[in-house]
């Protein structure tokens, strides 16, 4: 059995633990602002999140892992974490402040919005979530939280309030991802691999929910109607990794999160990923990272 400590947070889940945080919540958007003030620590414990998120540190500084990588993040740091990625926060200071943005990925698919521009970026993001602002790149970001909260607390009633609430969120999502954008910035064509970016991320999105099966190459290809063979031409074009590599960094980022923060054996650990026994899985887990699944979760 896991520790109950560890949990899953989506936006439900954070109203329900830190009401007076919430600022403002609109049919999938969630807009807070957290203090270290007050005994308050935002994911103290190690949690999936739910939802893609943005936070904007506005002042402080605080220490966290995000997909079992350390980063120091300080005042006009953003993080930008994808969704289902595990986060604990390990210290915060005193003064320690974020702006945050949540968007569930029910949101995401209604709103008018192409994420093809970051497909390519997504393993970046997902190793260095952290990015430094410049002064006017905050700025833009927090009037424009400011605008979207106050359009949402107004509660107005006229017909259109939730078409211009909806356009403000996707204008806000654009904003965000053009400032994350212009630090990956694509060295290739920006036309050459668009219909190819569509299938990395069909790709990604199947591989986030089936990773703890361990399905071959055919089967992802299968999902997407084209051959294995292109699948992986396609994969390591867009992404420069395999679909291997793609399959056995989920895995072993579950392996390590499940090894460090549940109380589940080492055996239930190995069931849980589909591997045939503790043996294999051990094999496995070496061959990757160096040392043995006991050794790794003993480790300070």
């Amino acid at each position: 059995m896991e520790n109950s400590k560890n949990t899953n947070i989506n936006i439900d889940r954070l109203r329900e633990l830190y009401p007076e945080q919430t600022q403002c919540h609109y049919k999938g958007v969630l807009i807070g602002q957290y203090k270290r003030q007050g005994n308050i620590e935002l994911y103290h414990y190690p949690c999936r999140i739910e939802a893609a998120t943005f936070l904007v540190c506005t002042s402080g500084e605080a220490n966290l892992t995000c997909n079992m990588t350390e980063y120091k993040v300080k005042a006009g740091d953003m993080l930008a974490i994808l969704p289902r990625s595990i986060m604990v926060s390990n210290m915060q200071s005193e003064d320690c402040c974020c702006r945050s943005m949540m968007i569930d990925q029910n949101f995401l698919k209604e709103c008018d919005f192409n994420l093809k521009r970051l497909t390519q970026h997504m393993m970046e993001i997902a190793e260095r979530c952290v990015i430094q602002l410049q002064a006017d790149e905050q700025q833009q970001i927090i009037q424009s939280m400011d605008l979207l909260q106050h359009l949402i607390n107004e509660r107005s009633t006229t017909p259109l309030h939730d078409e211009v609430i909806r356009a403000y969120t996707t204008a806000h999502i654009h904003l965000m991802c053009d400032i994350l954008s212009s630090r990956f910035e694509n060295k290739q064509s920006s036309n050459a691999l668009t219909r190819q970016e569509s299938y990395f991320r069909q790709f990604i999105k199947e591989l986030s929910e089936h990773y703890t099966e361990r399905q071959s190459v055919t089967y992802y290809a299968d999902k997407l109607c084209i051959s294995a063979r292109y699948l992986t031409t396609i994969v390591r074009r867009v992404s420069g990794l395999t679909v291997t590599d793609w399959m056995n960094r989920y895995i072993l980022m579950e392996a390590k999160y499940l090894l460090k923060y549940s109380d589940m054996s080492i055996q239930e650990v190995a069931y849980k990923l589909s591997f045939p026994d503790q043996s294999f899985f051990g094999k496995y887990f070496k061959q990757h990272i160096g040392m043995s699944p006991s050794a790794y979760r003993n480790q300070q």
